[in-house]
């Protein structure tokens, strides 16, 4: 600095200074809190320390679940991670148990098995984290089959209990006989990634999938209630249908702001619970749109779209159409024939049920009802979402359903402590572990 200058302007030269090195400190604050909210957003969800068993001796190494994958370093700032575990349907874990609890979990590394053991509760919090993002091969070791649910074109379905929790859970099983290995894995990850993606509480959460014995197994929250297609043996009460068609509705509605198409929606996929809200199983036809147009015929005959079998592709609105014949259904107590497919409002009396049928059952996909315009008709005026508090009481005729309801849901799944409905080689697959419990 020049000393011959006058002292005002000497003070001003520093005054500059410190205010340009104040501003670069701001700046490398604010930078360094704009990474600190990325790091935040990137940073680990669980991390723990884990021991590599060897012969002579063990090694530890230090764990971290990221949004997208499993980092394993030996050092515990995670630089120069040694594995690295993506987080997809191609990656395998397995488990050994200890006489209770979990022990370790292992992956395969170069044509090897490599375990890694932990604390049990610390493990217990990893697989929970990471189910249903990876394949699980030891399936028996945690959950017990105890009743035949029902079965579809390429899949059954077994009510079974979590062993340490005792807890019901819906196990689907896609065997690979239903078509080649990649074929199996396809339907699977195809499942498991579109449900993954919703978040809604009328829609079936996936837990976990496992393989074992050529079979995949995708484990699912199990739903107390009763298929729509049992409750349609009896009439039901006009309120009743409102309160069930306002639920589905709502579903698809979401589905189709994700541009989702269910593509097999029927009373049987259809779970109506106590309080007659309801849920939405079997996602395995599932598509999703935003990726192009899906060609092939999906779904149950008498439910699809007239442009799934004219074009042999969904459109968009396919599911409205399926979502016309379940109303129908529930109106008539009958099957929607193809004889009364495009006069099906002449079955019914209420006039603004059968104009808001008419819409849903548009043969055209562009003209047909969406699923907010169908909630917006009148025949849902005034009637209060089942998502809400309900100040009034139901009708007497209604509570008396809702018992008659709770009363077959009780008989119907009373747990039963035996496999005798299972056949002997579904057993053998249910039992079958790839790694021998210690």
């Amino acid at each position: 600095m020049d000393n011959n200058q006058p002292k005002e302007a000497r003070y001003s030269r520093k005054l500059e200074q410190r205010c340009k090195i104040s501003k670069y400190k701001i700046n490398k604050q604010y930078k360094s809190i704009q990474l600190g909210k990325q790091y935040f957003i990137r940073m680990d969800l669980l991390s723990f320390s884990c021991v590599r068993p060897h012969t002579i001796f063990s090694k530890t190494y230090y764990l971290k679940v990221m949004e997208d994958e499993v980092i394993i370093s030996a050092f515990n700032n995670f630089k120069n991670p040694k594995y690295i575990i993506e987080l997809k349907l191609t990656t395998q874990i397995l488990w050994k148990i200890g006489k209770q609890n979990l022990k370790a979990f292992g992956i395969f590394y170069q044509n090897k098995i490599k375990y890694f053991e932990a604390q049990h509760s610390y493990l217990e919090q990893f697989k929970k984290m990471i189910g249903g993002r990876v394949i699980y091969r030891n399936m028996a070791s945690f959950y017990e089959p105890i009743q035949f649910i029902g079965e579809g074109m390429s899949a059954k379905v077994f009510r079974s209990i979590e062993k340490q929790t005792n807890k019901a859970v819906a196990v689907k099983m896609i065997k690979q006989e239903f078509g080649r290995e990649e074929q199996a894995l396809d339907i699977v990850r195809t499942e498991v990634k579109i449900l993954q993606s919703l978040d809604h509480p009328n829609i079936i959460k996936v837990l976990e999938v496992y393989e074992n014995d050529q079979t995949f197994w995708i484990v699912q929250e199990f739903v107390q209630g009763t298929p729509l297609s049992e409750i349609l043996k009896q009439k039901l009460p006009t309120e009743q249908i409102k309160m069930i068609m306002i639920g589905l509705l709502n579903t698809v509605s979401y589905l189709q702001s994700l541009r989702i198409v269910h593509r097999d929606i029927k009373p049987e996929n259809i779970i109506v619970q106590k309080d007659s809200s309801i849920k939405v199983i079997d996602f395995g036809f599932a598509a999703n749109l935003k990726f192009g147009s899906v060609s092939s015929v999906c779904g149950t005959p008498g439910y699809y779209a007239p442009e799934v079998l004219r074009q042999k592709e969904s459109s968009f609105n396919s599911d409205m159409f399926s979502v016309g014949v379940v109303l129908f259904n529930l109106i008539t107590n009958q099957p929607m024939l193809k004889s009364k497919m495009y006069k099906a409002q002449q079955y019914v009396a209420d006039e603004e049920a059968a104009d808001l049928l008419k819409q849903m059952l548009e043969v055209d996909p562009v003209k047909r009802f969406t699923a907010q315009q169908a909630l917006e008709h009148p025949y849902f005026k005034g009637f209060q979402s089942i998502n809400e508090k309900q100040d009034n009481q139901c009708s007497s005729e209604h509570q008396i359903l809702q018992q008659q309801m709770q009363n077959n849901q009780q008989q119907q799944y009373q747990p039963k402590k035996s496999n005798k409905s299972l056949d002997a080689k579904t057993i053998k697959s249910l039992r079958t572990t790839n790694i021998i419990d210690l």
